[in-house]
């Protein structure tokens, strides 16, 4: 799975994760996080984590090529794995608390921030790889 995205779109998406994060804490500050608006401010909140993270992965790298495209692939398998571990646990917890509000719709979030962490782990891991088969 190649990139499809330009390569500055990596570094815009995790300034938009920053942004996502702090602005809304900054708002709630500043009172201007009130009832009327709570919802809107963690759908717009959401919405921005969502652009980011699709922004984050699917850019491609600088030295975009085969071995970067099976690295995406197996991040998204590995995730994909883990994120449904997670909300098996997540599932039988709310069961156990009787409290079906914990799996709630932002679990598809929490799929692609392990999406984009095993994807980060692997391109460190093979940048880490090539340098030390150099020397």
């Amino acid at each position: 799975m190649k990139g499809i995205l330009p390569v500055p779109c990596r570094v815009a998406g995790y300034a938009l994760l920053l942004l996502a994060v702090f602005v809304p804490m900054l708002m709630y500050m500043f009172g201007m996080v009130h009832d009327g608006n709570l919802v809107l401010v963690k759908l717009g909140m959401k919405l921005v984590i969502w652009v980011s993270l699709f922004m984050v992965f699917l850019a491609k790298t600088k030295d975009e090529n085969e071995v970067t495209g099976s690295l995406r692939l197996k991040a998204m398998k590995y995730a994909l794995y883990v994120w449904g571990i997670y909300y098996v646990v997540v599932l039988v917890k709310a069961a156990i608390d009787n409290d079906m509000q914990e799996a709630d719709n932002s679990i598809g979030i929490v799929y692609m921030v392990i999406n984009v962490i095993c994807w980060e782990f692997q391109l460190q891991k093979q940048r880490m790889e090539r340098t030390f088969r150099r020397k």
